[in-house]
């Protein structure tokens, strides 16, 4: 809820996805998803209904494919995969034939069949717990729309406008962007959303701030009216007093040209005052997003997820992968790509890999797991991943393993999949790395024994966190007792790094604990050896790690393993890096 400040300014406060500040007048996107009225029809109109369906069904599909090569001229790749989702979901036999039936039998107006369908669709992806997922349920919003309009003989212009915008929505829908004039687009806030929503995707792709969740804006603002929005702490500010704009301006002037001179210094090795290097790389999971890691000093990527590929085309064939797979690899070439195999979990399966709803999907068939249960669907994976590594050097790295079974058999995979590719005289690489996610505790407790197995460990500490805390970190009731850093987190970090050190096994970070520059001198007393994090966050990890001293780090990190407090660990270390780097935390 909007809260007043002083004087004439209100504050809408939500949760910040995109960093920066903006001000600009605003422009509302109105969301029309209204329910059609539903009529009894004769049989003799059963084929005009079906008709007036057809013909929206192909005004839609034209439509799509239009957006598809308007995005294909900027260049934007991922998005034009999304709208390959939106023409596969629009042609669906499934959808259409139980439409086509339901006018038939129960002598209903084809709107209100279809629209009632698609909202019970919706409504299912928006109760999922995955986050992605539940986003994706805009795809399927976004396709009702387009075939509703035209089914009701209404047309929507392009977006474009005479004076830059932020944009303001309920939620932000693939071709919505599309549409809009984005030279113009300073910035989004919507009242739905998370940070893997579209509008949090297409704002860090832009460099634009957004701020999602601001619950009821859409009734307090109207377009035209000026605004600043704060993509760093998550704030909408209406009706902006000169004093707010002045402050303003001058943090970002100051932003602008701190940025600028963390770029500049980027490309050098993050290394320690007293000699000690850590490596620090990016997180990726797009082919459009290389360009930006390449120029943010990443040293390799440290992560690559593989599994949005797969949910954008569950069917890819082996070709189809080890195309992209080597596109990839050719543009970070010398520098390393390290992917990862398929983390699906259990409420992320395609439905033809699910049998049947988990009642707890994210202690059940996800990770390895799914790709041990399906080798074939493995194998196809790891083939592609092995064709791509003579364009380049790249690491394997298998997620969500519990123990050291789950490596051995995924390394037979892979073995028999480079025995059957040298027997048909495919190129690879000779030497491959393969590392394990240490997700969960177990693993973390068995590092030891991993080891021996393995090239690498890669912390994913999303994940490391909520297993460990047993507190699931999408559920607003337990948020605030999901801390990274409570001392049994630490402790199962140390035993990794540990384990890895005597068996001469590099140890990192991939999740988001690796970005927080308040915790980097706990990641380099604890011995990380990489830090792989949000590309925007590469030159300001690298620079923190390039003011700390590693013995100091060492001796911060002996003294918080003696306390119980999370929050008072947390603030040792937050005050150990402002006295350390004042300048990047102002």
């Amino acid at each position: 809820m909007p809260t007043p400040s002083d004087s004439l300014e209100r504050i809408w406060s939500g949760l910040p996805v995109s960093p920066g500040v903006s001000e600009a007048v605003v422009h509302v996107l109105q969301d029309s998803f209204d329910e059609p009225p539903e009529e009894s029809i004769e049989e003799h109109e059963i084929e005009s209904e079906l008709a007036r369906l057809d013909t929206a069904m192909q005004k839609t599909k034209q439509e799509i494919q239009a957006l598809q090569k308007t995005i294909e001229t900027r260049g934007d790749s991922s998005e034009a995969e999304i709208f390959e989702t939106h023409l596969m979901i629009l042609e669906d036999v499934s959808i259409l034939d139980h439409v086509r039936r339901t006018v038939r039998t129960k002598l209903r107006n084809v709107d209100s069949v279809y629209h009632k369908l698609m909202r019970k669709h919706i409504e299912a992806l928006r109760g999922v717990d995955d986050p992605y997922l539940r986003e994706r349920y805009i795809d399927l919003k976004d396709i009702t729309q387009r075939v509703m309009r035209h089914l009701r003989g209404e047309h929507r212009a392009d977006l474009t406008f005479d004076e830059p915008v932020i944009i303001v929505a309920h939620d932000l829908a693939p071709s919505d962007t599309v549409q809009l004039d984005r030279s113009m687009v300073l910035g989004f806030a919507v009242e739905t959303g998370s940070v893997n929503s579209h509008a949090a995707i297409i704002a860090r792709s832009l460099g634009t701030p957004a701020v999602v969740r601001l619950h009821g804006l859409l009734e307090g603002v109207v377009s035209g009216e000026r605004v600043v929005l704060d993509g760093d702490e998550g704030l909408l500010i209406q009706r902006p007093s000169p004093e707010t704009l002045a402050r303003y301006r001058q943090v970002e002037a100051q932003a602008e040209a701190q940025d600028d001179m963390l770029l500049a210094c980027s490309q050098g090795p993050a290394t320690t005052a007293d000699g000690r290097n850590v490596r620090v790389g990016a997180n990726g999971e797009f082919i459009d997003e290389l360009d930006s890691i390449v120029e943010s000093g990443a040293e390799e990527v440290g992560l690559f997820r593989t599994e949005f590929v797969y949910l954008e085309d569950p069917n890819a064939s082996e070709d189809a992968l080890a195309e992209l797979y080597e596109a990839v690899v050719k543009r970070m070439n010398p520098k390393p790509v390290i992917f990862r195999t398929l983390d699906l979990g259990g409420d992320k399966l395609d439905p033809l890999l699910a049998a049947e709803p988990e009642p707890n999907p994210f202690l059940g068939w996800r990770g390895i797991r799914v790709s041990l249960n399906r080798p074939e669907f493995f194998k196809r994976q790891l083939r592609a991943l092995l064709r791509a590594s003579c364009h380049g050097p790249i690491g394997i790295m298998f997620p969500m393993v519990c123990g050291v079974e789950e490596v051995t058999a995924a390394k037979a995979v892979l073995a028999e999949c480079r025995a059957e590719l040298q027997a048909e005289g495919v190129c690879m690489a000779e030497h491959i790395e393969v590392g394990a996610m240490i997700e969960i505790p177990s693993a973390a407790a068995t590092a030891d024994l991993i080891a021996p197995e393995v090239d690498f460990f890669s912390l994913g500490t999303n994940d490391l966190i909520q297993y460990s805390l047993a507190v699931d970190r999408l559920n607003d009731r337990v948020a605030d007792l999901y801390q990274a850093t409570h001392p049994g987190v630490l402790r199962l970090i140390r035993m990794v790094v540990d384990a890895g050190r005597k068996a001469n096994v590099r140890v990192g970070i991939c999740g988001e604990m690796g970005g927080d520059i308040e915790l980097t001198p706990l990641l380099v007393g604890l011995g990380l050896d990489e830090l792989s994090v949000a590309t925007g966050q590469v030159p300001r990890v690298k620079q923190a790690i390039r003011k700390l001293n590693q013995t100091e780090c060492e001796k911060l990190v002996d003294e918080v393993l003696r306390l119980c407090c999370p929050k008072q660990i947390h603030q040792l270390s937050a005050d150990f890096a402002m006295r350390s780097y004042p300048e990047l935390l102002a």
